[in-house]
């Protein structure tokens, strides 16, 4: 009876191991698997999208900073901050991929304004940023403004440095 049992047993895994069960996937799993990679997908992709636009951003805040402290380097020297439009007198080279510089005209010996504007907002998501270098003897400061949302422009800044350390249409940062 002992050596009956065995061979049941025997029997029974042998079905279980040489079974011929390759079929393949079936439609409703493989339905249900592009179903699940289509909502990771679908939550994912704005994240990612945001994140890239964020580092892009990072073009402006750095550039908007070296230009900040090169304007203080030349009010240092010249006692008043430049107010043309080439940029590159204040001692750097500017050239921006995501991202197009501008000098405020109205500079004088307590401030200067720059502004950084996305040229492609929609695609990069990228918003816009302005600087203002300010001067009041002895010392120097800065107001970094970011723009509330990506502007749909890219022609123009949305949000401005203003000449008493605010922002116009945007949030200050510092």
């Amino acid at each position: 009876m002992v050596n009956n049992k065995k061979n049941n047993n025997y029997i029974f895994f042998k079905r279980i191991i040489s079974s011929n069960n390759n079929q393949g996937f079936t439609l409703i799993e493989l339905l249900v698997v592009v179903i699940i990679v289509g909502i990771l997908a679908a939550v994912a992709l704005p994240n990612l999208l945001g994140q890239i636009g964020k580092a892009r951003e990072t073009e402006a805040k750095i550039t908007l900073g070296v230009l900040a402290r090169s304007q203080q380097g030349y009010h240092f020297e010249n006692k008043t901050f430049y107010n043309g439009n080439d940029i590159n007198v204040v001692g750097i080279g500017i050239s921006g991929e995501y991202y197009a510089f501008t000098t405020d005209n109205t500079a004088n010996q307590s401030k200067a304004i720059h502004t950084a504007y996305a040229t492609n907002p929609s695609n990069d998501r990228a918003r816009d940023f302005s600087v203002g270098v300010y001067y009041n003897a002895p010392q120097y400061s800065q107001t970094l403004c970011i723009a509330t949302g990506v502007d749909s422009d890219g022609t123009t800044s949305s949000v401005t440095a203003q000449a008493d350390r605010t922002c116009n249409r945007g949030n200050k940062i510092q």
